[in-house]
């Protein structure tokens, strides 16, 4: 069974990520520090033997045991008000969190990984479209 890593798993997108794969047949890692995100929005999740959350903030070393074949990176504040509120830690999840999640998959060894970063993160504030390049600049 294929196992996917989902960032930002409490978030609205995440949990939906996380709904979607494990109705695909995945197992699934979820994994949010619940700065932003709620365990309302996946606890219907946690009696499922295919889903595993961690409360873990990615930007600080990330670490999943066993193999992970995807990761979808869904971590960040995904509102303007939240970027006033906590704009240190958006930019942390932009730049150290991307560079943390690829450090994981060269770890891995595996190449068939998807690292994706919410779009919406890159509207308004310049720091936060900076912490978004920096990020597709990792991924390079």
């Amino acid at each position: 069974m294929k196992r996917v890593l989902v960032t930002g798993a409490a978030g609205f997108l995440g949990s939906h990520l996380c709904d979607r794969f494990i109705k695909e047949g995945f197992a699934v890692v979820g994994m949010d520090n619940l700065i932003t995100g709620d365990l309302k929005n996946i606890e219907h999740l946690f009696k499922i033997g295919e889903f595993e959350f961690y409360n873990h903030d990615v930007s600080k070393f990330v670490h999943v045991p066993g193999n992970i074949d995807y990761i979808l990176h869904f971590a960040s504040p995904a509102s303007p008000i939240d970027y006033l509120k906590i704009p240190i830690q958006t930019l942390k999840v932009g730049s150290l969190g991307t560079h943390n999640l690829l450090w994981f998959c060269a770890c891995q060894k595996k190449p068939e990984y998807w690292l994706l970063q919410h779009p919406r993160c890159m509207v308004t504030l310049w720091c936060i479209r900076k912490t978004k390049i920096t990020g597709a600049t990792l991924t390079l």
